[in-house]
């Protein structure tokens, strides 16, 4: 498992990243947003109350990530083409999104995560952004294993001084969200809406376990930890 100052490292390595890009300039934003199979939102209302639950982290990432299988909580995107979520999805033809300001106020503690690229698109980095409920488990978790990020002041996704929030545009934002979400709450309260027939690309779904997700070993940018990861890796990894 990677330390803490392990992950800070990746941190720094982000950071970096994002400075030699070309496409370093933020972008403002309204929603996080999380694209699912239409199936997974009825379920949500006709058999869960109307509450979306964390799920335990997998193994996406970085394989040895202290967070993988240890806390649960909800991927959402953030970023935004001309100020607006991305027209496809990978991931399901419904799209739920949440005003990211009523995200940060339920879970406004923010941690650097990780730092990656997938071994089907080295091209695309991503960082994993972890936000937690003041005092929860997940909260104390983080703060044990994981470097703190000041919400007003980080390069990946950042609130200012007159409340506008910014997300990177030289890398994908990945937030973990470790807590559950009342959907018929915040969708009465018109802080969030659901929007269906989003148009899909590739499989147009996933699933739980990370294969698809994991992090490439051999690249120059985010992998500096390879060889310690060949020496450390149990023949046996169990993808959660």
């Amino acid at each position: 498992m990677l330390t803490k100052d392990d992950v800070s490292l990746l941190q720094e390595a982000a950071e970096w990243y994002q400075q030699l890009s070309q496409y370093r300039v933020a972008k403002c934003i309204t929603y996080l947003y999380r694209n699912k199979p239409q199936e997974y939102f009825h379920a949500i209302f006709s058999e869960r109350g109307g509450i979306m639950k964390t799920y335990l982290k997998d193994a996406s990432g970085d394989l040895r990530s202290p967070i993988n299988g240890e806390i649960c909580g909800l991927f959402f995107s953030a970023n935004v083409i001309h100020g607006k979520p991305f027209p496809r999805s990978p991931y399901g033809d419904t799209r739920v999104l949440i005003r990211a300001e009523e995200v940060f106020r339920l879970t406004p503690n923010m941690f650097f995560g990780d730092f990656y690229c997938m071994l089907n698109n080295q091209d695309t980095h991503h960082v994993t952004v972890v936000l937690t409920k003041s005092g929860s488990s997940a909260d104390q978790f983080c703060n044990r294993h994981l470097p703190r990020l000041d919400i007003y002041s980080n390069p990946f996704l950042y609130k200012d001084n007159k409340g506008h929030i910014w997300v990177s545009s030289a890398i994908f934002v990945d937030v973990f969200v470790t807590e559950d979400l009342n959907m018929k709450n915040i969708i009465r309260r018109r802080v969030a809406k659901i929007e269906h027939s989003v148009p899909t690309r590739g499989l147009g779904r996933t699933s739980q376990g990370g294969q698809m997700g994991i992090k490439t070993d051999d690249c120059e940018k985010c992998d500096m930890f390879f060889v310690r990861f060949l020496a450390e890796r149990p023949d046996s990894y169990e993808v959660y």
